[in-house]
């Protein structure tokens, strides 16, 4: 999926806040590329400065442990999402671009601005 970084929905925000013609608008928002979740981890282990992989369960053994925390539809709609994401990762949109005139932060910078949470 495109990640976004949060400085980014922060960035337009306070653009369509304070900037001129931004009222009534609606903004798509989205990172700058669609990532796998395997290429997600690998990022933050590179940025962490430490080693990290996805490990994929099998659909019965992730639903079972999801249940432990959360109800059937709930678990059932994320894992349908996550599988729909394989093939349909999302669009990307310009509008951190569009919006601030500047364009949008890398997951890689999310990553390393974050690296202290994984260490």
């Amino acid at each position: 999926m495109p990640l976004i970084h949060e400085k980014d929905i922060a960035a337009v925000a306070v653009e369509a806040l304070t900037g001129d013609g931004h009222a009534g608008a609606k903004y798509a928002l989205t990172g700058t590329r669609p990532l796998t979740q395997a290429e997600q981890v690998r990022v933050i282990g590179e940025a962490a400065g430490r080693p990290a992989r996805w490990e994929e369960l099998p659909l019965d053994e992730a639903r079972a442990a999801l249940l432990t925390r959360m109800p059937d539809f709930v678990v059932d709609t994320m894992l349908t999402g996550f599988r729909e994401l394989v093939t349909k990762p999302g669009e990307v949109t310009s509008t951190v671009q569009d919006v601030t005139g500047r364009p949008g932060l890398d997951f890689e910078v999310w990553a390393a601005d974050h690296a202290a949470s994984f260490r």
